[in-house]
């Protein structure tokens, strides 16, 4: 309990502000007392002025009232308190080890999905270096066939699917065909709907996160992504097995 007391502390207010702490502590606790107290006092000075009164080495003075001999300064705990006591100390401790074990599968868990996360992205790194390289050899020995054939896989899906514009002012139009170019031996794709080529490291698409993300995602385009990497393996034979994996594009149904 907190006891604030206003006005000037003389021995009978004093004694006044306990009575009335000790008629609270009764009706809360019946046969409770009290043990020991903090009592904090603020002098004035004659003239109104607050002050401290600090000890011999400057600091706010604390004095201590020691109880007379044999004075029971703290009532001993009974059997059944220290038994309850006792027994929220256990339970204390138990919801402590319960919380440190949730703490510890969480950071486990967390640690796991980081593992996971970063062998995904590693592995993911390597199929698009891969498919750079394989891109940059392809310009470089077939750069002819290698062009033609991933127009041709574009023009063989859009002659077979025909897909639309889904939404806008040309809602239901003809996509535009993409078409593959080289530029300094560099692969360039455009579009009618774009005003400037674009210049792209590989025909499949670019590195996010744990996957290589298509240049578009609808249908028509995903089904020329699998029909490049067609390409690419016949010209060279073969698909590094770094690209085999499954951070590729998938092919959703045509619109």
């Amino acid at each position: 309990m907190r006891l604030s007391i206003k006005g000037e502390i003389t021995a009978e207010h004093l004694a006044e502000a306990f009575a009335t702490a000790l008629k609270k502590l009764e009706s809360i606790a019946p046969g409770s007392k009290f043990y020991g107290a903090n009592l904090y006092l603020t002098p004035y000075d004659a003239d109104g002025q607050a002050f401290d009164i600090g000890d011999d080495r400057g600091n706010s003075l604390i004095m201590n009232i020691p109880a007379p001999p044999g004075t029971i300064v703290k009532p001993a705990l009974s059997a059944e308190a220290e038994q309850r006591r006792q027994v929220a100390r256990d339970e204390e401790r138990q919801r402590e080890a319960e919380d440190a074990e949730l703490h510890r599968k969480h950071r486990s868990e967390l640690d796991r999905r980081h593992e996971i996360l970063a062998a995904k992205n590693a592995e993911a790194q390597a199929s698009y270096d891969t498919l750079n390289l394989l891109t940059s050899q392809l310009l470089t020995v077939e750069p002819e066939r290698f062009i033609d054939g991933l127009n041709e896989a574009i023009r063989s899906t859009w002659s077979s699917l025909e897909p639309k514009e889904p939404h806008g002012p040309k809602k239901g139009e003809p996509k535009p065909v993409p078409v593959f170019s080289i530029l300094d031996g560099k692969l360039l794709l455009s579009t009618t709907a774009w005003r400037q080529p674009k210049l792209v490291l590989n025909p499949v698409g670019t590195l996010k996160q744990a996957l290589i993300a298509p240049v578009w995602t609808y249908g028509a385009w995903l089904v020329a992504t699998a029909g490049f990497l067609k390409v690419m393996e016949r010209l060279n034979g073969s698909l590094p097995e770094e690209i085999l994996r499954d951070h590729l594009p998938g092919v959703k149904p045509a619109e």
